[in-house]
């Protein structure tokens, strides 16, 4: 072999070592790249995390201000976190940024469409702001993703209770019942009152019964005991609907309606002298009330009546 041939071949390992180094330093180079894009990346997700745990524990503390701050930065690093996100609208509702915490909710849509959470807190939002039509449309979304997800069936039997359609809101409410995980106490509440106007007071008791059982030995808010009171009076139990109003009135502020409904108990119970009572609270409240008026006037007879009875 000549030295020319020799040259050449020489040449081209140069080349070929060449070319072989220079494809390394760029695969280094790229890889580097990769790394630094990817530790970036890591980067923002973690301080994301943070700011998003430090803005849950504001809210934690009802510092709504200092929650909304540190949610919005998070969402600034970490934009399709739907966690983050869903905690920022809170914040921005309790703040009284309604609408733009309609508007979070509605573009987190495209990143978790198949979350119910989403469709129903959007559309508490929705009926919390008067639009009962876009509510309805988010709860049947939620079920189309869920059909076992409790709380969309009690936005279901809610808005049912705006169209006055009892038989809709007692199935959906029953239907939230039996799916929730535990007792939902508004849940059976509401099942107890649409229960009762449907003229069962017979199981609206039983509702009423599952939250004494499910909550015993605690100290009840008024509303339980009201409807309790309500579903006696329907069945014909005076005696009890009476004592139940009665031990409320002695420490929550009654409406007029519901104390006019605690003296009717007690003079179907023939309780006059507390009958006189309950209804002078009703005066109380406002001395214009005509069937509290007509009732004053009726006492002096249902008295009369009673001394003949008993005279007999």
């Amino acid at each position: 072999m000549g030295r020319t041939t020799t040259t050449r071949f020489a040449n081209r390992r140069a080349l070929c070592a060449s070319g072989l180094t220079l494809a390394a330093l760029l695969a280094c180079a790229s890889g580097c790249s990769t790394f630094g894009r990817a530790q970036a990346s890591h980067d923002r997700i973690v301080q994301a995390r943070q700011l998003t745990q430090r803005g849950v524990q504001a809210m934690h503390r009802n510092d709504w201000d200092n929650a909304t701050k540190y949610l919005a930065e998070a969402k600034q690093y970490s934009p399709y976190d739907v966690q983050a996100r869903m905690h920022y609208a809170e914040t921005l509702w309790k703040t009284d940024k309604r609408e733009e915490a309609i508007q979070e909710m509605e573009e987190m849509l495209p990143l978790a469409n198949d979350d119910p959470a989403i469709h129903t807190r959007l559309g508490r939002m929705y009926l919390d702001s008067g639009e009962p039509t876009e509510a309805h449309i988010a709860a049947n979304r939620a079920i189309e993703c869920d059909p076992k997800y409790a709380e969309a069936w009690k936005l279901q039997g809610d808005l049912a209770l705006i169209r006055n359609d009892l038989a809709s809101a007692k199935l959906s409410y029953i239907r939230a019942a039996n799916n929730g995980e535990i007792m939902d106490r508004e849940v059976q509440l509401r099942l107890a009152s649409t229960y009762r106007r449907l003229g069962q007071p017979g199981q609206s008791l039983a509702c009423i019964s599952q939250v004494h059982q499910a909550e015993f030995g605690q100290r009840l808010p008024p509303d339980v005991g009201i409807e309790q009171a309500l579903a006696y009076r329907d069945l014909g139990r005076n005696v009890e609907a009476a004592d139940c109003l009665a031990e409320l009135a002695e420490s929550n502020e009654l409406s007029e309606e519901l104390l006019f409904a605690w003296a009717e108990c007690e003079v179907a119970a023939g309780r006059l002298a507390r009958a006189e009572f309950a209804v002078n609270s009703v005066l109380q409240v406002n001395p214009q009330h005509g069937a509290a008026l007509q009732l004053v006037g009726r006492l002096p007879v249902y008295r009369q009546q009673a001394q003949n009875a008993w005279r007999r």
